[in-house]
């Protein structure tokens, strides 16, 4: 019998979704058994946000602040065949919830000496999160066999207005009637189940040394270069803003504030300018070669 242990957070929902999709092939599996934790904050996050909870969140997510989470005792922390971590960008950075856990003695035990895959819910821009996730789980001892990332496919301004749209309302439909609907395409969420019989198949038949190169070919991570130039520029004016406004309590509110304006502004200009220099690097070195 293998057995893979399910660790993940979601705020909207979406993410389990997701996981019911992509692990529904291993459900069938006479040789497989599935245990899932869920990370909890022991003070749950507002959904839909208020504009200012959202804002509030921004430095102490950034700089990976550690919360405070719900106990819960009673599950397996022994070892196991696979670990499949599931996790939602947040400013760049994994969710509160999840950067608390990877940094506790439960999550060692439960990692430590394991394959981890890991699988992103995400916006579009997930690269950094990702890269600080994989360092928390090697520093725990595990060890990373694979990665798929879901995303909203919609252009990035669009889906900032849709996201946006969602997570203050908490409606996920068409936005003025015209826009698409936010978040992770359902023909996406549906068509997970690809890399759980990818997945289930490595488990029980050729091993994972594999499974990584497997899942890529099958789309399971694709990248985007515009958006990872974006992502270090954003990285970089997010630690600027993030430690400012921690050592400021006294006008947090205000400079929150800026950061907002800042954001949007930033949104507006470098996303469309990054995009235009991604194509007009691709056409030089076209050109160029």
């Amino acid at each position: 019998m293998k057995k893979v242990r399910v660790i993940y957070y979601t705020q909207t929902g979406q993410l389990k979704q997701l996981l019911d999709s992509l692990l529904g092939p291993l459900a069938e599996m006479s040789g497989v058994s599935t245990e899932y934790r869920e990370v909890k904050p022991a003070v749950a996050y507002p959904f839909p946000w208020t504009r200012k909870a959202f804002l509030n969140v921004f430095p102490e997510t950034f700089l990976e602040a550690p919360i405070s989470l719900q106990e819960q005792p009673g599950h397996d922390q022994g070892g196991c065949d696979l670990v499949v971590l599931a996790f939602q960008p947040w400013y760049l950075s994994p969710s509160p919830p999840i950067s608390t856990f990877l940094k506790t003695p439960e999550a060692g035990r439960m990692i430590n000496r394991s394959p981890v895959l890991t699988v992103i819910g995400s916006r579009n821009m997930w690269q950094r999160s990702y890269e600080r996730v994989k360092e928390m789980v090697e520093f725990q001892g595990g060890h990373l066999v694979g990665n798929i990332a879901f995303f909203d496919r919609a252009p990035n301004l669009v889906s900032v207005v849709t996201l946006a749209y969602w997570m203050f309302t908490g409606k996920k439909d068409c936005f003025l009637g015209m826009f698409p609907k936010p978040g992770v395409s359902e023909a996406d969420i549906a068509g997970a189940s690809r890399f759980g019989q990818a997945i289930g198949a490595a488990l029980t038949g050729n091993g994972l040394d594999a499974l990584e190169d497997t899942l890529r070919k099958l789309g399971a991570a694709e990248t985007n270069d515009s958006l990872a130039r974006l992502e270090n520029r954003a990285k970089r004016i997010f630690n600027l803003w993030a430690e400012g406004i921690i050592k400021r309590p006294n006008i947090r509110q205000f400079l929150l504030n800026i950061f907002y304006v800042e954001l949007i502004v930033g949104l507006i200009i470098l996303s469309p300018l990054t995009a235009l220099w991604g194509r007009l690097m691709k056409l030089f070195k076209k050109l160029s070669g």
